[in-house]
């Protein structure tokens, strides 16, 4: 028990003997202290109605029962649960910008063709789950504009969406060298127009959109980004229809087709439906095998067809997982100097099939994910501590909980230190984020999928 525990314990006690025990259990049963500093305490009543009934009926005792449990004059604020949840909620809603802070400006030309070396389509391993996917990107690249305008390729992370627009740009990029091409994520432009419209400066404005309208070619990544920012759709939409008029090539990407993105305008989903819009699904075991002989052949190792039959069954998620695994088995060869077994492939990489990590979870699984994610301290996260990336953290980890084990609400606030009220505040003000915000879904559903091992949906 904390120090302000124990003093609130003594408060309570001299207080039972100095008012109704009927009146002691109606206003004071649910109260909590926090943020003591050894000068002044807050103590947080149940609801807003109690605190203005402590205020008005009991504040003077209470300061006195603090003076003489303490031996000194100690302040005594006042909130409630309420507020203090109104509060986290407007907390959790200003950190979003700021945990996801990354560079906005769009790569130069020298840094884009760094950034795309070594994506072609001559590597790209096709199969029937991203065939359809790979002819249309290679359409574009070869003849940008005259046949697909735009093009629109959606699926699950990992599958290869980015890939095929690097190699459009080299493809491009090898015929016309000269070709104007910005590359840029959904977040990236969204950040990039808030810092124009921020500068309050006409000129910024205008050279934004100079920048973004007058160039041969746009490929937009994670264009779901801008669902929901009605703003940055507006001066998206303006955009695309600048560069269509203008016979530019699009090429865009998402998680999911436009249909599907919530809260994207209509304007904006008719446009994206104007061109080609294919999927690329996750890769069958003819594909992975195939991927996995090319990735092991690009790493300098070599595997039985036996070990490669087996990681292409049961490793099925996406080409990251894939390489991720390859890397793992290349890492243990090197240093134990074994040849890769299938035994050896099933001991190092056991992680990976495990099929019910989802009744394994903990809740002290999900605070210690959490806390490693954000880069939070697991014990601030259980604390009474209220900073934005706190907020944001602890609000995650109480929905996590919430949705990946079996335990009730009640059982969630004992874990996190937060009453009933609390963990469903907490939880909804994530459930709403959700909806609302499309990459704030991802983050959150990736999570699920890394404390689960189940495949991205």
């Amino acid at each position: 028990m904390t120090e302000a525990a124990l003093i609130w314990s003594d408060v309570l006690d001299r207080l039972s003997r100095q008012i109704p025990q009927n009146s002691l259990s109606l206003w004071f049963k649910d109260a909590t202290v926090t943020d003591y500093n050894g000068n002044s305490i807050t103590v947080v009543a149940e609801n807003e109605f109690k605190k203005i009934t402590i205020q008005s009926k009991y504040i003077g005792l209470i300061e006195k029962l603090f003076e003489e449990s303490t031996g000194k004059k100690i302040s005594v604020l006042l909130t409630s649960a309420e507020t203090q949840n109104r509060e986290e909620e407007k907390l959790f809603e200003s950190s979003i910008a700021e945990v996801r802070k990354i560079e906005a400006n769009s790569p130069s030309d020298e840094k884009l063709l760094e950034m795309t070396k070594g994506y072609t389509f001559e590597n790209f391993v096709v199969g029937s789950s991203n065939r359809v996917a790979q002819a249309s990107a290679f359409a574009v690249a070869s003849d940008p504009v005259s046949t697909i305008n735009p093009l629109f390729l959606y699926g699950p992370s990992g599958l290869g969406k980015t890939h095929l627009m690097f190699a459009i740009i080299n493809e491009v990029k090898r015929k016309n060298p000269k070709c104007n091409i910005i590359y840029i994520t959904g977040e990236q432009f969204t950040n990039e127009l808030i810092d124009a419209l921020a500068a309050k400066k006409n000129e910024e404005n205008v050279a934004f959109r100079d920048k973004y309208r007058n160039c041969d070619m746009l490929l937009v990544d994670d264009i779901q980004f801008i669902a929901g920012k009605y703003s940055i759709q507006e001066e998206f939409f303006h955009t695309f229809d600048a560069l269509y008029k203008m016979k530019k090539q699009i090429v865009l990407t998402s998680d999911r087709s436009p249909k599907d993105i919530q809260h994207l305008e209509d304007r904006l989903v008719t446009r994206f439906e104007m061109g080609l819009i294919t999927d690329i699904q996750p890769p069958d075991p003819e594909l992975r095998t195939a991927i996995f002989k090319i990735k092991t052949k690009e790493a300098g190792i070599e595997l039985s067809n036996e070990v490669l039959t087996f990681l292409a069954e049961n490793i099925r998620s996406n080409i990251r997982q894939i390489e991720g695994a390859i890397k793992k088995l290349w890492a243990q060869s090197f240093i134990t100097g074994e040849k890769i077994t299938l035994d050896m492939a099933k001991e190092v990489l056991k992680d990976y099939f495990k099929p019910d990590r989802r009744r394994e979870l903990t809740p002290e699984n999900i605070l210690n994910y959490v806390a490693k994610r954000y880069g939070i301290v697991r014990d601030d996260i259980l604390s009474k501590k209220r900073t934005s990336e706190l907020v944001y953290a602890r609000h995650i980890a109480i929905y996590l909980t919430c949705e990946l084990t079996d335990l009730s609400l009640k059982k969630v606030g004992k874990q996190f230190n937060r009453d009933h009220a609390t963990i469903i505040s907490a939880k909804n003000s994530v459930v709403t984020r959700m909806k609302n915000d499309a990459a704030f879904a991802n983050d959150i559903n990736e999570s699920i999928c890394e404390l689960t091992g189940e495949e991205p949906q």
